[in-house]
């Protein structure tokens, strides 16, 4: 066995959409293999290399969103229900008011649709709450972010990404360095 089949290093993607797949730092190359995957990049050609943490600002300002959404909705729910209610009892005393017999088939419909949309309405909390707790996950997702590993090959670049702050990738990503600057020599 000799020096350029020995591993300087090695990193394990263990959350992600990497995850399961590792790459191995090898004196001339850096190694990424998974289940079915095997990519081999040879360390001269590799002309930078970033890595970098970010909080993902996209998922972060959905989460406001859902939230502001799910209190539109909390606060509409009292006054929409009782918006309903009243329509469907003002139906309602109109038909006893009114024409004996007449109309009261259409009248029935129109005034279990107000109460079918007052139901709806009282419902409103429940998806408020639903909207909450997606907006709260996508945050916790969107805070914890992601440290990312780019090697820049001439005109195509890799990114492998883990979420959260990894120094693990930091560290590796540093050997990685080394070694490109000595395959360079």
């Amino acid at each position: 066995m000799s020096n350029a089949d020995v591993p300087i290093t090695s990193f394990e993607f263990g959350n992600g959409p990497l995850r399961g797949t590792h790459l191995t730092l090898f004196p001339r190359y850096l190694l990424h293999r998974g289940g079915a995957y095997h990519e081999t990049i040879p360390a001269h050609a590799v002309a930078a290399i970033r890595v970098a943490f970010a909080r993902s600002e996209r998922q972060i300002g959905w989460a406001v969103a859902l939230v502001v959404i799910a209190l539109v909705l909390i606060g509409l729910s009292a006054p929409l229900a009782a918006l309903a209610g009243a329509a469907a009892d003002q139906v309602a005393a109109q038909v006893q008011a009114g024409t004996g017999g007449t109309g009261q088939s259409v009248a029935g419909v129109v005034i279990a649709a107000f109460h079918f949309l007052q139901t709806c309405a009282r419902l409103l909390p429940v998806a408020g709450a639903a909207l909450v707790l997606w907006g709260a996950a996508l945050f916790a997702l969107g805070w914890l972010g992601a440290t990312t590993l780019t090697l820049s090959l001439g005109a195509v670049e890799r990114a492998y990404s883990v979420r959260g702050r990894n120094l693990m990738l930091y560290d590796f990503a540093e050997a990685v360095g080394e070694s490109v600057l000595v395959a360079g020599r």
